[in-house]
């Protein structure tokens, strides 16, 4: 395939600049922002509306005191909005909105990223909007704030808001992606891109396949999907046995958590450590020190056989099967990336999405990061989201000032 030259926004060069330094914005943005009214009422009241509320409809809303920084002022508001769950039921959702101050001076209406965050954990308080403005939340954001983009994020179901977090579930997160980029009133020929890594690359590849029937009216222009965990069997083998295995644990609940009538039968396919554990890893988030031990499946399950053995069960097998991503292509391009050393998303997800995404005929632009590798244990999957900013800030800014751009060479 041959790839075309992007053309570049006026703003694209200030924001490739910080996308590049993306790793200092961490230290500006370490300090919480101040929340107006306590938490609680805002994401556990009940929302009377939800019955007649549309998907993408903002059923609460709050602004939040927003920091100052690289010349740039924005503007935040938390927000519960209704989506609809992977039974068709209407859910609340909560999530976030940043608008930058500054008037937009490129074509057309101001563009909107919905953006779907990496893996926090399983707990309401790991959710992205009740750390706003932690190390959690706001440094992948910068550059597309810094480009003039809205930003719409999502928390996913049941982090934040009652009921437990359906991790990396394909319709519930695709979904929740998407109403969240209704959530910004945009017009029919505002530029929508969604963007995710890791949790949020599943996240968004799951939307790209979902939009043309579950959200039509959009104009997606893209998807950007970074080192999805795109095959839940791939990504259960290679985080077992690992001081990264809680994400083991956070896959099985995730599963009993959207699916309550197969939660008996998951559950029974654990001991008595086994059924422990799980119930501990709906506390957990990610910078807990519990979520860091070391996870062996085959000390948890009843007849001590590896989780990975078990998803060929009939009470798994489905469940696995309708929450692998690539089965449907994508209507629109597609930035896929991923680091060759990636030890917490093995490389295959992506080299095993792109064959079956391609064969089904979609357009993708790849781009592998061939990084050196950090001999720390989970260390080498962060820096493929980085390396990634140079290449994919441009490939938006074309997607969004050059109209939508064919696939790229494979690199």
């Amino acid at each position: 395939m041959s790839t075309r030259r992007l053309r570049q926004s006026r703003n694209f060069s200030r924001a490739a600049t910080i996308a590049a330094t993306v790793a200092l914005s961490i230290v500006a943005f370490s300090t919480p922002i101040a929340v107006a009214g306590p938490l609680a009422d805002f994401y556990d009241a009940p929302v009377a509306t939800l019955g007649t509320a549309t998907p993408g409809e903002v059923v609460r809303s709050r602004p939040v005191n927003s920091p100052k920084g690289f010349g740039l002022g924005f503007d935040i508001e938390r927000i519960l909005y209704r989506s609809t769950d992977t039974h068709d039921l209407p859910m609340v959702v909560s999530g976030y909105t940043m608008t930058p101050t500054a008037p937009w001076t490129g074509p057309g209406p101001r563009p909107v990223i919905a953006y779907a965050p990496g893996t926090s954990g399983m707990a309401d308080r790991c959710a992205g909007s009740a750390v706003l403005g932690t190390v959690g939340s706001s440094p992948a954001i910068l550059p597309l704030l810094l480009a003039g983009y809205r930003v719409v994020a999502t928390d996913y179901q049941g982090l934040g808001t009652p009921g437990g977090h359906t991790y990396l579930n394909r319709i519930a997160s695709g979904r929740a992606l998407l109403d969240v980029a209704r959530t910004a009133d945009v017009e029919p020929t505002t530029p929508v891109v969604l963007f995710g890594y890791s949790e949020g690359g599943f996240a968004s590849a799951s939307a790209a396949e979902l939009a043309a029937t579950y959200a039509p009216e959009l104009n997606i222009q893209g998807a950007y999907v970074g080192a999805p965990p795109a095959d839940p069997t791939l990504n259960i083998d290679t985080l077992d046995n690992t001081g990264l295995g809680s994400a083991v644990l956070f896959a099985v609940d995730g599963m009993i958590n959207a699916y309550p009538d197969r939660a008996a039968g998951i559950r029974d396919l654990f001991d008595s450590d086994g059924i422990a554990a799980l119930d501990a890893a709906q506390n957990w988030c990610t910078t807990d020190p519990a979520a860091s031990e070391i996870v062996r499946t085959t000390e948890l399950t009843r007849d001590g056989r590896p989780l990975t053995e078990q998803l060929s069960n009939p009470v798994l097998a489905e469940i696995t099967a309708a929450n692998t991503v690539g089965r449907i292509a994508p209507a629109m391009p597609v930035y896929l990336s991923h680091a060759v050393e990636d030890d917490t998303v093995p490389i295959e997800q992506s080299r095993t999405l792109l064959g079956r995404w391609r064969d089904l005929g979609a357009e993708i632009t790849y781009r592998e990061y061939d990084l050196p590798a950090i001999p720390v244990e989970g260390a080498n999957h962060q820096p493929g989201a980085l390396a990634a900013y140079n290449d994919v800030m441009p490939w938006i800014a074309g997607l969004i000032h050059a109209g939508v751009e064919p696939a790229g060479t494979t690199r």
